[in-house]
């Protein structure tokens, strides 16, 4: 097995996650968390944060480099608007559960991802925000696969004598 497409730098695997979300959900362009805001929002919004990222002091199987990196989305609610906690609690999970074991469309490059947390993170009040954040973690495989694969195909064995 060859693979012809795969990840140059952590960022990479981050936009492909961003892009299957917004994809998925459809709740339009999902962007970064660090941004400086100066209303509040008048509807729910999905932004990202990238968490901690490791880098594995050995190499996967296929001889390529192993990352283990941390992303989360941030789900802000107006609490202006009715039942605030709910909606982001509904919202964060339809989050989870497209996130829960994915592996995106790049299945010989990432591990399963798996969920730390779902939790409430902040309510605001001056700033008319209730905050939700999912959490989660995948290992990824940096650079190409080293060597080609092959089949090994055999003869007949000789089975005379053998019991």
């Amino acid at each position: 097995m060859s693979s012809n497409s795969f990840f140059r730098a952590p960022s990479e695997w981050v936009m492909t996650v961003i892009e299957r979300l917004e994809q998925r959900l459809q709740l339009g362009k999902i962007e970064t968390a660090y941004q400086r805001e100066e209303t509040e929002p008048s509807a729910p919004i999905v932004r990202y944060q990238c968490g901690e990222c490791q880098s594995i002091n050995h190499t996967n199987n296929d001889g390529r480099k192993i990352h283990e990196i941390e992303l989360r989305f941030l789900v802000e609610v107006p609490i202006a608007q009715a039942n605030f906690d709910v909606v982001a609690l509904d919202l964060s999970s339809r989050i989870e559960r497209e996130l829960f074991n994915q592996r995106f469309g790049c299945v010989d490059d990432v591990e399963e991802a798996r969920l730390i947390s779902n939790l409430p993170r902040r309510f605001n009040p001056d700033n008319g925000v209730f905050l939700r954040v999912v959490t989660i973690k995948q290992r990824i495989f940096m650079g190409p696969i080293e060597h080609d694969w092959h089949e090994i195909l055999g003869t007949k064995a000789n089975v005379e004598g053998i019991s």
